[in-house]
């Protein structure tokens, strides 16, 4: 087993629970008297015991043992409370997901590629008001009209990049790399009709390619340099990468879903949900994520007023959401609208129950 370079958190009934959060919470609140800290203490204690059994009992409702499986976490101010997994990592072999197994967060990786292009920004390199052909050689027309603003909010209305994959019979198996994902898009020619937001992977690929452009860096080595190590946080940027601790991936069918395509920049970042969960507190109080997350965001859903930001979904009462999904991958990144809490779920059957166990540990932990 790969362990973690953090304390190992110690497992009852299949769910790992970690309490030392609630003793440093207590710490941290004003104390007229020792007997009344004693009180607290006991108190958070008792409130975390009973959050991490109920968190416990929803894994195992909501996760079937016999089944590929999930893992969550929820962290507040940075320090993970509580993480418990349920079901398979790998069907053929039995063995089960734990706290320390590894998946693809899919999606959820946009808001690092997000991140990185607003830190070059930042440093000057850039502006968001480029053409994508500054950056890009050989693209279609649009390249010139085309901002990387547009790339980042979605709002570029360039088809997404497996669409014509497909037209030429490479499918999800087969072999696909970042070179001939970028070349895929550059054949696109055509936009997608209308204006606003439509989501498409193609945007986050091209920004990958603007920041290796700009950087002299592939991205996986930009992350790890900017983000991944400042922050000692363990993750990598390797699509399709196979390890002991990586879980397999499942279709619908429960068939294996081994993925061929290996370009990134919407995708590939391997973690647990623990790591995840510890990265959302720079929402709140991080210098690598700033105010420019919201800088730019759009309206993607008029009903309820949701916008897309820097790679991250940005609902009106403040909290962050999104999800993702890249084979039998899934995953759901969600911080609260104060900003304090996050809560991460990552599974790797493709109908697992990822939305209901956040809803659960809302439920619990919100």
């Amino acid at each position: 087993m790969r362990l973690s370079r953090r304390a190992v958190p110690v497992v009852v009934a299949g769910a790992a629970v970690v309490l030392a959060g609630a003793a440093a919470l207590v710490l941290l609140a004003p104390s007229p008297a020792p007997a009344e800290v004693a009180v607290r203490a006991l108190a958070a204690v008792d409130q975390y015991a009973v959050q991490s059994r109920e968190s416990a009992a929803a894994v195992s409702a909501l996760v079937p043992a016999d089944q590929p499986g999930c893992s969550a976490a929820v962290a507040r101010n940075g320090t993970v409370l509580w993480a418990g997994a349920a079901g398979l990592a790998d069907l053929a072999t039995g063995t089960p997901v734990t706290t320390e197994t590894r998946f693809d967060m899919a999606s959820v990786s946009k808001q690092f590629t997000a991140t990185a292009v607003l830190m070059l920004q930042r440093d000057g390199l850039l502006s968001l008001a480029d053409p994508i052909s500054t950056y890009v050689d050989g693209l279609p027309d649009w390249g010139a009209t085309i901002t990387l603003d547009q790339l980042m909010h979605h709002t570029s209305r360039i088809p997404d990049y497996w669409v014509e994959l497909d037209d030429i019979g490479i499918g999800f198996t087969d072999a696909a790399d970042q070179a001939m994902t970028l070349d895929a898009i550059r054949r696109e020619d055509e936009l997608e009709e209308g204006e606003g937001y439509e989501y498409s992977n193609s945007n986050y690929v091209l920004l990958a390619a603007v920041v290796e452009r700009v950087s002299g860096q592939s991205l996986p080595d930009f992350l790890k340099a900017r983000i991944f190590d400042p922050l000692g946080l363990d993750m990598v940027l390797a699509p399709t990468l196979h390890a002991p601790d990586i879980a397999l991936s499942y279709d619908d069918d429960l068939s294996l879903q081994d993925a061929g395509w290996t370009s990134y920049g919407h995708t590939g970042i391997i973690t647990t949900p623990s790591e995840l969960a510890r990265w959302g507190d720079q929402y709140r109080a991080g210098d690598i994520i700033q105010d420019d997350l919201e800088v730019g965001a759009v309206v993607n859903n008029p009903e309820n007023g949701e916008r897309y930001g820097a790679g991250m979904y940005i609902t009106v009462d403040g909290g962050l959401n999104h999800q993702g999904r890249m084979g039998g991958f899934i995953s759901d990144f969600q911080v609260s609208p104060d900003r304090h809490t996050t809560i991460t779920v990552m599974c790797n059957g493709h109908l697992s129950n990822r939305t209901g166990l956040a809803s659960a540990l809302w439920a619990i932990w919100g």
